[in-house]
């Protein structure tokens, strides 16, 4: 089967423009390098077309050579125009199959298929793109037949199992029955839906940090917006450059640019974070999570509940006022959702009373309620004087500008967040700690942003503790739980920050047997 053939006309029109884009860098690049170039402006403008045509040519070629098809046990994928790459697919390696469908799909009626399998990092394979009704068939045809193929598995193993442990001859009256995989051909059970009202408490309660690029660009915006307010209500027009003519006027300006700015940058997660989960859905579907969502964006995807490592309770500060909490997963390898093969936590419900959403986790992994044990006093201590440092250190900077620059009255302004030290350092002690159950290890941080780890001792990898030269002398370590998720660069694992090192090293010892018993290694 084919590509659909808006594909062949949208990507050979971008290959033309890129071949013909490249013919005119070569050549402003020639003009620089050799006297005399920019005169064959009638070979620039014969190239032009030409590389035109050769892109759009490959791009054809490319289109009519590229072949998918479903086989019984594979999806085969045959594509290249001068070298040939033949790919196999089995069913039983699918971990996922995303269907994408943004303003230009939709308006077509076509979509993007993206299979991902266990174990991967990157897309797998892409069908760029097809009919969206052949996008929702592929996605449900595929996790079929990838239920199908683990079940065959399962059942093997389970009588290769039975065979081991049984007589060569059953008894009389014996019955040998098989484990039957769970039926996926249906429609998806129903789990959760995104109501309007906590949709809208969602995006009043979301801030991403990738709209903080504001505050790289606020303060010149910010100072035209405090000119023409000042001119438009009072009459009187600042000269050019008055808002950052002296230092202090400099340093008033960047606050208020700042708040702006955050302010700037919420409206605008509040709006993505409202596009992004609008009409959110989540199933079951076998053994898949299965969910959809996106307003100017249709995104449809599944979560393999048997490859889920970590639960994450997630709540800031507004939602733990009005009693909301979201849920997120991370799985081994690829992790649905995420896009360039970026890993991380996936949202399986991004906003329920919390009652709720502990109710679902539960469904995922029986937990226990909570009993956190918190770090010791003394780690309080350590966060405050943590602050007071950075005070200080913040106020040192300023100090010397002043000396520098002259004329820069309020360099004294840092201390007075010397009154804020205190109540951060201790919600920040308040709001961490963990609990060592039978089964799962938690930890909990965060004020602002807190997040619960939820993580169960048989997906552990390994379990770290460290210590700080500032920490041995406290007596403090930290101990990280590492499971097999695929999280960004730089991302901790659950780790309990700043735990007596006692505590620590009993909490190594615990978690590693655990551990080995779980995987019936234990004596």
């Amino acid at each position: 089967m084919k590509l659909h053939p808006l594909s062949a006309v949208t990507r050979s029109l971008q290959r033309g423009v890129l071949a013909a884009s490249f013919v005119f860098f070569l050549f402003g690049m020639a003009n620089v390098a050799v006297p005399g170039a920019a005169q064959r402006t009638g070979l620039i403008l014969a190239l032009l077309p030409v590389a035109f045509l050769l892109g759009v040519g490959y791009q054809v070629a490319y289109y009519y050579r590229f072949e998918y098809e479903l086989t019984p046990d594979t999806l085969d994928i045959n594509s290249g125009v001068v070298g040939r790459t033949e790919r196999e697919i089995p069913y039983r390696r699918v971990q996922n199959v995303d269907v994408t469908e943004r303003i230009f799909h939709r308006l077509f009626g076509v979509a993007v298929v993206r299979v991902e399998t266990a174990g991967g990092s990157e897309t797998e394979a892409e069908l760029n793109f097809v009919a969206a009704d052949e996008a929702r068939r592929l996605q449900t045809e595929i996790r079929k037949r990838r239920a199908a193929a683990r079940g065959e598995t399962r059942t093997a193993d389970a009588a290769a199992e039975t065979t081991a442990e049984s007589p060569a001859t059953p008894e009389a009256g014996d019955e040998t029955t098989a484990p039957e995989p769970r039926d996926t051909a249906g429609q998806p059970t129903a789990l959760f839906s995104l109501g309007s009202g906590e949709l809208l408490v969602l995006a009043a309660a979301s801030f991403r940090s990738a709209s903080i690029v504001f505050l790289l660009v606020g303060f010149p915006l910010v100072q035209d917006f405090v000119v023409g307010t000042v001119a438009r209500y009072t009459g009187i027009e600042p000269a050019p450059g008055a808002v950052t003519s002296t230092p202090d006027l400099a340093l008033i300006a960047g606050i208020v640019g700042i708040v702006l700015a955050i302010v700037a940058s919420w409206v605008l997660s509040a709006l993505a974070t409202f596009t992004e989960y609008y009409d959110f859905t989540l199933g079951r579907q076998g053994e898949d999570l299965v969910y959809e969502r996106g307003l100017l964006q249709r995104y449809s995807g599944s979560i393999p509940t048997d490859k889920i490592q970590t639960l994450t309770v997630k709540e800031n500060v507004l939602m733990r006022t009005l009693g909301y909490a979201g849920l997120s997963v991370e799985t081994a390898g690829y992790s649905p959702g995420q896009q360039n093969g970026q890993g991380g936590p996936q949202a399986a419900i991004p906003l329920a009373e919390r009652d709720r959403t502990l109710s679902l986790a539960r469904a995922l992994e029986p937990f226990e309620d909570f009993e956190f044990t918190r770090p010791p006093k003394r780690a309080r201590r350590r966060y405050a004087v943590r602050y007071l440092l950075v005070v200080l250190a913040l106020t040192g900077v300023f100090a010397v500008i002043a000396r520098v620059v002259g004329n820069f009255s309020l360099w004294f302004t840092p201390l007075l967040l010397v009154v804020l030290v205190p109540p951060a350092a201790h919600l920040k002690w308040k709001h961490r700690g963990y609990d060592a159950g039978e089964e799962y290890f938690v930890v909990r941080s965060g004020f602002w942003r807190q997040t619960i780890r939820v993580v169960p001792y048989y997906r552990l990898q390994t379990v770290v503790r460290e210590r700080s030269i500032f920490q041995r002398r406290l007596g403090l370590a930290h101990l990280t739980a590492d499971t097999a998720t695929s999280s960004l660069l730089g991302q901790r694992d659950a780790t309990a920050y700043d735990v007596d090192d006692e505590d620590a090293q009993r909490l190594y010892a615990h978690n590693r047997d655990r551990l080995q018993a779980s995987l019936g290694l234990g004596e």
